[in-house]
């Protein structure tokens, strides 16, 4: 227990030496700069700034003149570097801006289509059915993949025909490729269905370029993180060029599922978002080339790489099949030598999620994915102690203390 404030700074202290010492492979997590993490412990963090859908200015309680100015030039940058006409920064999680779409989107009995599970989807409506006030209300399908773990477009098609549903939703939490939003489009105008894409995994790879604009490409809606490839800190958003969904979502929103938004991370977000729109381009490149490099690393060693007919991977992350190397959980068993992943959320495949955002932030190159994918080897075929192994991990990793691509 806790004693002091004193034992909270010792523990902080144990913490980030040992991540300094791990290599962090977590899809899910990035570094964010000193600078974007200095805006967290600001006043912000104590304050409410609740307002209205329709007329954001229409604050709920007094003292907001700053928190708002604060708030309209982070939608304003946010708006700029996602295209978009409309936002709403009040999803405190990626999950909670998902959570708002499906239930402004959609009427009692309405279908929807979205990546379940087994395919990496975010668990996003087949988990929200759990509860059964949903499960009552809303039907959920799954869109079908290729064996390259790339969505079967003609497959989907197919399912919306027959189907018939109100929401089909993109993206997930494995996603290799770039989901065919444009093909889907002309279906939805004529079938009367909205198009969302979940950009929580990519939202960094949007905003740089790197991957095409879901807006852009014929989505009505996207939702997503700002923590995951996006390097900020942890929250989530809506954007939209359709006026009339925005403010559906809005109204969702606040105050059925948030009124206190967590204001302190606005600034932070401000300040990330500029880090990207300085450093985006290139870090996003540089994310595809280590993503790249260590899946055909990985390859080359003997490991079953998902997606290696088309390239393996066009995104932050590639999927490992352990099935035929390893009888327990991975993630668990490569945590013992210091390398951080993801086991496949599904619990229905020995599969592992492995992502480059952190360590490209880390200063991690192609060359450097060589040296990791060695280490898997030494863990996984080799059958080299895990204390042996940990430890050279260890020593590598700490070469990698500074932060690119930030201010």
């Amino acid at each position: 227990m806790f004693k002091s404030t004193r034992d909270i700074d010792n523990m902080i202290k144990k913490h980030s030496v040992y991540r300094e010492g791990c290599l962090n492979l977590i899809a899910s997590e990035n570094f964010s700069s000193e600078k974007v993490r200095s805006y967290l412990s600001c006043d912000l963090g104590n304050r409410y700034g609740c307002y209205s859908t329709l007329d954001p200015s229409d604050r709920e309680y007094t003292g907001n003149k700053y928190i708002h100015e604060i708030e309209m030039e982070t939608q304003e940058l946010i708006k700029e570097v996602f295209k978009a006409k409309y936002a709403d920064l009040r999803p405190i999680g990626g999950h909670m801006a998902g959570m708002s779409v499906v239930l402004a989107l959609l009427e009692p009995g309405d279908l929807v289509i979205e990546v379940s599970l087994k395919d990496w989807g975010h668990g996003l409506v087949g988990p929200m059915c759990q509860v059964r006030q949903f499960d009552e209300t809303i039907r959920v399908k799954y869109m079908k993949f290729t064996e390259d773990r790339e969505v079967d477009v003609e497959a989907l098609k197919i399912q919306v025909k027959e189907l018939n549903p109100k929401l089909v939703i993109f993206g997930g939490s494995g996603t290799l490729f770039q989901e065919p939003v444009r093909e889907l489009r002309p279906l939805a105008d004529e079938i009367g269905f909205h198009i969302a894409y979940d950009a929580a995994h990519v939202t960094g790879l949007i905003a740089s370029g790197v991957f095409k604009n879901p807006l852009e490409e014929g989505a009505d809606i996207m939702f997503g993180s700002t923590h995951k490839s996006f390097p900020g800190p942890q929250g989530g958003f809506v954007v939209s060029n359709n006026k009339e969904l925005i403010n559906k979502v809005g109204n969702t929103l606040s105050p059925s599922l948030v009124t206190s938004h967590h204001l302190n991370r606005l600034p932070a977000l401000a300040a990330s978002i500029l880090e990207m729109k300085e450093f985006g381009y290139e870090y996003g490149q540089q994310i595809v080339k280590n993503s790249k490099a260590l899946a055909k690393a990985l390859d080359k060693y003997g490991f079953d790489v998902i997606g290696k007919n088309r390239g393996f991977t066009e995104s932050h992350l590639l999927l490992l099949n352990l099935g035929d190397i390893i009888d327990t959980a991975p993630a668990k068993y490569l945590e013992k030598a210091n390398i951080l992943v993801s086991d496949d959320f599904s619990g229905g495949a020995p599969e592992v999620r492995i992502g480059t955002p952190e360590i490209t932030r880390r200063g991690f190159k192609e060359n450097d994915m060589e040296t990791i994918a060695i280490f898997f080897k030494r863990l996984l075929i080799d059958k080299d102690s895990i204390e042996e192994v940990g430890k050279d991990v260890e020593n590598y990793a700490r070469n990698f203390t500074g932060i690119d691509f930030s201010f």
